[in-house]
């Protein structure tokens, strides 16, 4: 299995209050109960993080980020963000989205065999040197998935692949609902990521 190097869950709402997000609400409430190494609550942002996520809030936005990837933290993605919208049931949400950016070695991104580009043609259009990414859209359950693949030229020779998968949302159960697809999205931007990458 491939991890993510980076994955988030963002969820836009018309009207969040910050001001009441405070370590003592986010404890009493059940959203964020795991040790925390640094905290930020003004009236229109408010940041909890320790060494393995981070919960950024302000008036139009949450944003829960997983730092250190691993199994049990991207199981995180569902959980943290579903006990915060239940402790806000009233919120006017407007929509969810999760992202994984994976970085996978230049070579093992094969592109060419992928897409069956006109060479030679590409060649005398752009330069003899060139490298080609992917930006395409597709549909997956109840999301709309944009995949961005972009090379790099230069020391790193790294390909990044990334993927946003977005859902319109209204209600509470609409986030219920879509965040429970989360298992669902990590295996099919690991297939994705699988599909695009030679030696897996």
């Amino acid at each position: 299995m491939r991890l993510p190097t980076t994955a988030n869950v963002v969820i836009l709402a018309s009207n969040y209050n910050p001001s009441i997000v405070s370590r003592e609400w986010l404890h009493r409430k059940g959203v964020f109960t795991e040790t925390v190494k640094n905290f930020v609550f003004t009236p229109v942002f408010s940041l909890v993080e320790n060494e393995q996520c981070s919960l950024t809030v302000d008036e139009a936005r949450l944003q829960y980020t997983v730092k250190t990837v691993t199994q049990e933290n991207l199981a995180l993605l569902e959980l943290i963000p579903r006990r915060f919208v239940e402790a806000l049931p009233e919120t006017p949400y407007k929509a969810l989205g999760f992202n994984y950016i994976y970085v996978v070695p230049e070579e093992k991104c094969n592109l060419e065999s992928l897409l069956s580009p006109k060479r030679r043609r590409l060649a005398q259009l752009l330069s003899p040197s060139y490298q080609l990414g992917i930006t395409a859209v597709f549909e997956f359950h109840q999301f709309i998935v944009h995949l961005t693949i972009s090379p790099s030229f230069g020391k790193a020779k790294q390909t990044g692949i990334s993927l946003n998968f977005h859902a319109d949302v209204q209600q509470t159960s609409d986030i219920v609902s879509r965040l429970a697809l989360h298992a669902e999205t990590v295996k099919k931007a690991e297939s994705v990521v699988q599909g695009v990458c030679t030696n897996g």
